[in-house]
């Protein structure tokens, strides 16, 4: 069902239109470009030293890729039991607590284009890349189980407060320019720094830039950090579903 679901997600999601799976590298690539004229060109932005790269469109699509799959996956899998409404009422043994989790799985392929792409400028503009860059893939698990624990808590939130949707457009916002992507953390004043540091995408963009810019291994405290909440969450969000869940049927 999984398998079957997810291949109709990204049906959905790019069959038809005239680009189609073109679409999971455009979008990327316009962000970085118009984020890249305005802060690189406009206000003459550098890279953080720390990085390895003097190429400003790398360090900033090393923050929006990670960021575009966050926060993509978030803002779908808030509307899912809304959309799916029809198919909850009717089908009383409908596992649909497997709703985000293909989600997920449909946003993970496009974001392994994205990550592709990466890869392929960092060899073109840096000359080279480390077998350090493969760990971007333990990010990229590590998200998983964070996304779909956020998803099923959003999700099921979501069918008894139907404002959700809204507030989570929001924080999605805050949560954008309060993550080092178009700036660097070295820039942010050390009384800042700790409350951006609570966010674990921080150390997933982190993470991108010292592993395919620098060649250099991950900062293991922000890895155990992000792995523990991911942990956390999936956990809670599993509990959180299945609490919730006998009520769906009769609020929707």
């Amino acid at each position: 069902m999984l398998k079957i679901m997810t291949h109709r997600d990204l049906k959905n999601k790019y069959i038809g239109s005239f680009f189609g799976i073109a679409w999971a590298v455009i979008n990327p690539v316009a962000q970085v470009v118009i984020y890249g004229v305005v802060f690189g060109k406009f206000f003459a932005s550098k890279p953080d030293p720390a990085y390895g790269t003097d190429s400003y469109m790398l360090y900033l699509m090393c923050g929006l890729v990670p960021w575009q799959f966050f926060s993509e996956t978030i803002s779908l899998s808030a509307g899912l039991l809304l959309a799916n409404s029809n198919l909850i009422k009717k089908a009383v043994d409908f596992p649909s607590e497997i709703l985000p989790i293909v989600t997920v799985l449909s946003s993970v392929i496009s974001h392994l284009v994205g990550i592709l792409i990466l890869l392929v400028l960092a060899i073109v503009f840096n000359g080279s890349i480390t077998l350090w860059a493969l760990v971007v893939f333990v990010y990229v698990f590590i998200m998983i189980f964070f996304t779909v624990g956020l998803g099923w808590i959003l999700s099921s939130l979501s069918v008894y407060l139907r404002d959700l949707g809204q507030v989570l457009g929001l924080l999605l916002m805050g949560g954008f320019f309060f993550t080092p992507i178009f700036y660097s953390s070295s820039d942010v004043p050390s009384n800042v720094l700790w409350f951006l540091k609570l966010n674990p995408i921080f150390y997933v963009v982190d993470g991108y830039r010292l592993t395919i810019l620098a060649g250099k291994p991950p900062a293991l405290d922000g890895l155990i950090y992000l792995s523990i909440v991911s942990a956390v969450c999936f956990a809670v969000g599993g509990f959180f579903f299945r609490r919730l869940k006998p009520g769906f049927a009769e609020v929707l």
